[in-house]
């Protein structure tokens, strides 16, 4: 009989993005259970592999966690939902037709509404973060959160924005910043990327949302087109983008020699060797192949090298920095990754308010 340490050590060891492992170590018998179901353990785990990894996404227009491994909990359903923005262990919706959003903790189902801050909210975006500071975001989806919205004013010519505490309970508004020719009707549910203390959407340009002095600004991304902000790999702010046709681009936003800042091409990705055979082209029953002109990025992992590319055969899930991919669903709709640790008897216990 091994010692309990050692088991920890063992356990520690089991791959985070493969849950089946943990479901069956957990019911091999009892004191397995319990090592395992410790909360100074699962707060060791999360430790030990620092980034949790993408159990599933939500599909744009849509309120169901699509799981991408087996022995995942089911997840209900919220038809009416409209999922906007997954971070930090959290998914974040709008309720169509009601006025105020949804917080949600797809792991437990808990959720927290939370009321619009404004009565005519049309065309906007929105994003969902832990609020504690220095927080490593390994297990605080219980605590509390801000809520970031964006909305373009077309007429205005102007972009306003709003940004709620679950502690206070209260909105505050941000300035205003300058935005002529901002899309009204295409913003709803615009990605976004947390870089340091700021907030950076995808909407006609870039909008940055300063949280700690509440103030709005907007750049222009580093190409015209379809495209997504995202975290470079040294931790600033970056931008993905399918050029060509299937060179995948990336940018990191740099300062200059003078100071100034600017995108900065980093590396071109192809994606004809990134992606599985068969996945750019699809054949019909007439034996026409049709061309990769639809490629897309559809997501990604916020703090990783994971995207998610949509193609005529499918949407794929492709880590950048090992070079493995896999289909995860059908093609041509956006999604948003939801990244969470998962540990089966941790997880019962919270469910049954027993556990976190």
């Amino acid at each position: 009989v091994l010692m309990e340490e050692l088991l920890e050590e063992v356990f520690f060891r089991l791959p985070p993005d493969e849950p089946a492992w943990l479901v069956r170590a957990s019911a091999a018998c009892k004191p397995w259970r319990r090592i395992l179901a410790d909360r100074g353990f699962r707060r060791r785990y999360r430790e030990f592999h620092r980034t949790p990894p993408v159990l599933g996404f939500f599909e744009k227009g849509g309120a169901r966690l699509v799981p991408i491994y087996s022995h995942f909990p089911a997840q209900a359903d919220h038809p009416d939902w409209h999922v906007m923005d997954c971070r930090h262990g959290r998914a974040l919706f709008a309720d169509i037709g009601k006025s105020y959003l949804i917080v949600l903790d797809p792991m437990t189902g808990h959720q927290r509404r939370v009321p619009s801050p404004s009565n005519n909210l049309i065309g906007f975006t929105a994003a969902v973060l832990c609020t504690a500071q220095g927080c490593d975001h390994h297990g605080c989806q219980d605590g509390h959160f801000l809520v970031a919205v964006v909305r373009p004013k077309k007429f205005e010519e102007i972009t306003s924005g709003w940004l709620y505490s679950s502690e206070t309970d209260l909105w505050t508004e941000f300035a205003s910043v300058n935005h002529p020719n901002a899309n009204y009707f295409s913003n709803m549910d615009a990605p976004s990327v947390l870089v340091g203390d700021a907030l950076y959407f995808n909407i006609d340009g870039v909008i940055e949302c300063q949280l700690g002095t509440l103030r709005l600004s907007t750049f222009e991304k580093p190409i015209d087109g379809n495209g997504t902000v995202m975290m470079a790999e040294d931790g600033g702010l970056g931008y993905a983008a399918v050029v060509d046709v299937t060179d995948l681009t990336l940018w990191s936003r740099e300062a200059g020699p003078e100071g100034a800042m600017g995108w900065t091409k980093l590396r071109v990705i192809d994606l004809k060797a990134l992606l599985p055979d068969g996945a750019l082209f699809i054949t019909t029953q007439y034996g026409i192949s049709r061309s990769p002109r639809s490629l897309m990025i559809s997501g990604i992992a916020e703090g990783t090298q994971v995207i998610f590319v949509s193609t005529w055969v499918g949407s794929y899930m492709a880590d950048l920095k090992s070079g493995r991919a896999r289909m995860v669903s059908r093609p041509g709709r956006k999604v948003f990754p939801y990244m969470n640790f998962y540990l089966p008897a941790a997880m019962e216990a919270a469910s049954t308010g027993q556990g976190q």
